[in-house]
C-alpha cells in the first residue's frame, strides 16, 4: 500500500540512480537506434511516395504484430530471469530461455513461410489500393527471412538485459542501424552504382542489417560465456511442469501483445479503408511517436530489471520504492518529451515534400493529439511493460491492455471514422480516451500492492522442475 512517504527519501537512493543509469543508458541508447531507423526507413520510402509509404507501412504492420508475438512468448526469459538474477542463478535463466526459444522459433517458422507465400493476403488487410498492395507485398516477401533472426535476436537480448549485461544489444543495435540507413540510401534509390530497387531495396537493406546485429549479439554471448550462452540440449531439457509454470506468466503477455498490437492495427485498417491519405499521415505520425516513446519504453525495460531483482532477492519493501522513483521519473521526462514534440511537429511534417498540403496537415494535427496524450500513454507504459512485468502481474496487465483498446479505442475509432466521417487527426484525438482510461486503472492497482509476486522463491525453481 502507499504509504505516503517521499519515495526518493530511503536510504539506497544512490545506489538506485547509478544502477539505473548503468541499466537504462544503454537500453535507452538502443531504442533510440531503433526507432530511428524507423523513422529514417518511413523518411525515405516517402520519397516514393504516398503509395509506397502506406504499402510498406502495411507489411511493417504485419510484421509489428509477429514482433509483438515473439516478444509476448520470449517475455517469460525475462520476467523469470530478471527474478532468478536477483539470487544469481544462471541454472534457472537457461533453463527458461530454452523454454522461450523453442516457442518463438517454431511461430517464427509459420510466420516465415505464411510472409513468403501469401503476403498479399496481410497486405489486403490494411487496405484495398493497388496502388498500396503491390509495394508492400514486395516488401514484405523480401523480410520474411528475418522472422526467424528476430525470434533469435529477441530471446538473447531479453536475457541479456536481464541479466544487466545491456551494453551488448546497443552495440548490435548501433551497428545495424547504420550499416541499414547506408544500405538503404544506396539500394532504394540506386546510389554508387546500385540499382535502385525502390521497397524491395528497403527490404534487401533490412535483411543484411539484421543478419549482422544477430551474427554480434551470439558472437558476444559464446564468446564471454555471458548468462544467456545457452546449450543446444537446454531446448529440450525442460520437463511439463516447467513448461506449464513458464506459460502461467506468458501466456498473458502473449495474449496482451497480440492483442493490443492487432487493435494499434485496426487503426490503420480503419484509416486505410477511409482514405489513403489518412493512412499514409498516420504511418509518417507513427513512427514520429514511437521515436517519442523511446525513453518511456527504454525506462519500462530498466524497471522491470531493476524492480524484478528486488523482488527475486526478496526485498519487496526496495522494489516498491524502486517502482515509485520510476514512476516520478517517468512523469517528469513526459512533460519534456510532450513540450518538444509540440514545438517541433509543424517542422517535421514539412519535410515530407512528398505528401500533399493536406497530407502534411494530418501529420502535425496528429502530432499535436499524440503530444498531449503522451503523458498518459507514458504512465501505461511504465505500468505495464515495466512493474506489473516486474511483479509477474500479467494477467491483470493483459486485461486492461487488450480491453483498453478493444472494448474502447476500436469501438471509438469506428464511431468516429464510419458514422460522424471526421478527419483522421480528430478519430486520434477522440481514441486517447483509452490511454486516459488504462492510466487511472494502473494508478489504482499500483496503490493496492496487488502487483507484487514474487515467482522464484528459492524451493520453486524452474531447474529443480526440469532436472
Amino acid at each position: 500500500m502507499w504509504t505516503g512517504e517521499h519515495p526518493m527519501l530511503y536510504e539506497d537512493k544512490k545506489t538506485f540512480i547509478t544502477r539505473l543509469l548503468a541499466i537504462a543508458t544503454p537500453i535507452l541508447l538502443q531504442n533510440i537506434l531503433a526507432a530511428s531507423l524507423g523513422f529514417i526507413d518511413v523518411f525515405m520510402i516517402g520519397k516514393l511516395g504516398s503509395a509506397y509509404l502506406a504499402g510498406v507501412g502495411s507489411a511493417n504492420n504485419f510484421f509489428f504484430v509477429y514482433n509483438m508475438l515473439i516478444f509476448g512468448l520470449a517475455s517469460g526469459s525475462a520476467i523469470f530471469t530478471a527474478q532468478y538474477w536477483g539470487q544469481r542463478d544462471v541454472k534457472s535463466i537457461r533453463s527458461v530461455m530454452g523454454i522461450g526459444l523453442s516457442l518463438t522459433l517454431g511461430v517464427a517458422i509459420l510466420f516465415a513461410l505464411f510472409s513468403f507465400l501469401s503476403p498479399g493476403i496481410a497486405i489486403r488487410f490494411f487496405t484495398s489500393d493497388p496502388l498500396v498492395i503491390a509495394p508492400g507485398v514486395r516488401y514484405l516477401r523480401i523480410i520474411s527471412v528475418t522472422f526467424l533472426m528476430t525470434a533469435l535476436g529477441i530471446n538473447y537480448t531479453v536475457v541479456l538485459r536481464s541479466t544487466e549485461n545491456v551494453i551488448y544489444p546497443m552495440i548490435a543495435s548501433f551497428t545495424g542501424v547504420i550499416l541499414n540507413t547506408v544500405l538503404n540510401y544506396v539500394l532504394i534509390f540506386g546510389h554508387f552504382g546500385a540499382p535502385a530497387m525502390g521497397e524491395a531495396g528497403a527490404a534487401l537493406a533490412t535483411v543484411i542489417a539484421r543478419s549482422v546485429e544477430l551474427t554480434i549479439i551470439l558472437s558476444i554471448t559464446y564468446a564471454r560465456k555471458l548468462p544467456s550462452a545457452i546449450r543446444f540440449s537446454d531446448l529440450f531439457s525442460y520437463r511439463l511442469e516447467a513448461f506449464k509454470k513458464y506459460m502461467k506468466r506468458v501466456f498473458p503477455v502473449v495474449l496482451k501483445n497480440v492483442g493490443w498490437a492487432a487493435g494499434y492495427n485496426m487503426f490503420s485498417v480503419i484509416y486505410g479503408h477511409l482514405d489513403t491519405s489518412f493512412l499514409a499521415a498516420f504511418q509518417v505520425a507513427g513512427s514520429i511517436e514511437r521515436l517519442c516513446l523511446i525513453f518511456f519504453t527504454g525506462m519500462g525495460s530498466a524497471c522491470s530489471i531493476m524492480v524484478g531483482n528486488r523482488i527475486g532477492a526478496g526485498e519487496e519493501t526496495t522494489a516498491r520504492k524502486f517502482a515509485r522513483n520510476f514512476i516520478l521519473i517517468n512523469l517528469g521526462i513526459s512533460v519534456v518529451v510532450s513540450a518538444t514534440l509540440i514545438l517541433i511537429r509543424l517542422p517535421i511534417a514539412s519535410i515530407y515534400t512528398e505528401l500533399t498540403e493536406t497530407e502534411r496537415f494530418y501529420v502535425a494535427s496528429i502530432l499535436l493529439v499524440m503530444a498531449a496524450a503522451m503523458w498518459a500513454k507514458s504512465c501505461n507504459i511504465m505500468f505495464h511493460m515495466g512493474i506489473f512485468t516486474a511483479g509477474g502481474d500479467t494477467l491483470f496487465s493483459m486485461i486492461v491492455d487488450v480491453g483498453g483498446v478493444w472494448l474502447i479505442g476500436v469501438p471509438i475509432a469506428l464511431i468516429a471514422g464510419i458514422v460522424f466521417h471526421l478527419p483522421v487527426h480528430l478519430i486520434a484525438a477522440c481514441v486517447t480516451i483509452e490511454e486516459f482510461t488504462k492510466m487511472i486503472i494502473g494508478f489504482i492497482r499500483f496503490r493496492s500492492g496487488r502487483w507484487m509476486h514474487n515467482l522464484v522463491g528459492k524451493t520453486k525453481k524452474i531447474a529443480e522442475v526440469s532436472e
